[in-house]
């Protein structure tokens, strides 16, 4: 029988012990608020990751590195053919832009083999492949740092991605929400 952990935002337990009134802070006090926390909310948390999600969030963290390598060596080729010193340095340029290639194309095969290998995240991508849209980058983007997909609502989703609007009003302010169009604020009509 194992011990089940879960990663908790500090700023959650820290509100939760201002709504229960302990102002000090000790090792004690806080393995009370976290464990009176847990049996009020044993929802809340993120599950820890296991070894091969680990390995996933890694592997995509360089390949997005790497691809952003790529992105700004064409911008410096780019530039350097405008100012007409490509020449120079175009062998240099080719063999660094091979390089960068070959390890994307690398990374991309072992984010491909630690999915295949894990059943669950196996049947997740499956899953998120079968959406229009959605490519085996974002796949990987969305397993990795998304896991727990599959066991939230579309609306918990769009919170955690920062996707969904929030409500930002206070006083007499009151902030127009509308996802297709930038935020607005604009005065209250109940004003005393």
């Amino acid at each position: 029988m194992g011990i089940n952990a879960v990663q908790l935002p500090p700023a959650l337990i820290k509100a939760f012990a201002c709504s229960m009134g302990k102002r000090a802070k000790t090792d004690q006090i806080d393995a009370e608020l976290i464990a009176r926390f847990m049996a009020f909310r044993p929802e809340a948390g993120r599950t820890l990751p296991d070894a091969k999600l680990q390995i996933l969030r890694a592997l995509t963290v360089r390949r997005a590195q790497m691809v952003e390598a790529r992105k700004r060596l064409s911008a410096q080729i780019s530039a350097r053919r405008k100012q007409g010193v490509s020449a120079e340095l175009e062998e240099m340029d080719s063999s660094l832009k091979a390089f960068l290639e070959s390890q994307i194309s690398e990374l991309e095969h072992r984010i491909e083999g630690v999915i295949a290998e894990a059943a669950e995240l196996s049947a997740k991508a499956e899953l998120l492949r079968s959406i229009l849209g959605i490519g085996p980058v974002s796949v990987a983007m969305l397993l990795a740092e998304m896991p727990e997909l599959g066991r939230m609502t579309a609306t918990e989703a769009a919170a955690v991605t920062g996707l969904a609007p929030m409500a930002h009003d206070s006083g007499v302010m009151r902030v127009k929400r509308n996802p297709r169009s930038p935020t607005t604020i604009t005065p209250s009509p109940f004003r005393d």
